[in-house]
């Protein structure tokens, strides 16, 4: 029996694997965004733990966060998941996170919901590489954590307070 190794995703890493044995988990997403990616057949997966929408809403461009902005992190993502094997056509893609923290009034048009602008820019960034996000579970207004498992792909999603489910 091979012992799962447990690795942690930080705000603004990349993670990819084909390490069967490897379980990724982050505690707690809050307006960040996790995407998911995985391979089913090559068992190849990983994860980019987005923390804005845009790189250009910042001026201190920090290299050592690169997976940190969804227009940056996605193409990364992809470039470390189809050289480690990941093949585009039996892939599913899902995130996790971007929720509502803050509610400082005036209603949905908040300038700074910045969860929603997350999971828009990276379905947009996915997109343009020719990938769809299969399942997504993002809004709300409470963070989560997820338990990724590479032998077998599931995902599972635990709003903070509540149960564990997968997507």
């Amino acid at each position: 029996m091979s012992m799962q190794s447990t690795e942690q995703v930080e705000l603004g890493e990349i993670k990819v694997t084909d390490q069967k044995a490897t379980v990724m988990v982050i505690p707690n997403i809050g307006t960040g965004v996790a995407v998911v990616i995985y391979d089913m057949q090559n068992k190849v997966g990983g994860i980019a733990h987005v923390v804005l929408p845009e790189s250009s809403l910042s001026n201190a461009h920090n290299e050592q966060m690169p997976g940190k902005y969804a227009n940056l992190a996605v193409p990364l993502l992809l470039d470390k998941y189809t050289g480690m094997g990941g093949q585009k056509r039996t892939t599913i893609v899902r995130m996790v996170g971007g929720a509502q923290l803050f509610n400082f009034g005036g209603g949905g048009g908040n300038i700074l919901n910045i969860g929603t602008r997350n999971a828009t820019a990276i379905r947009a960034a996915m997109s343009k590489q020719g990938y769809a996000i299969e399942k997504a579970d993002t809004g709300g207004n409470k963070g989560k954590a997820i338990r990724f498992v590479l032998a077998t792909g599931q995902l599972y999603v635990r709003q903070i307070g509540g149960g564990e489910y997968l997507i």
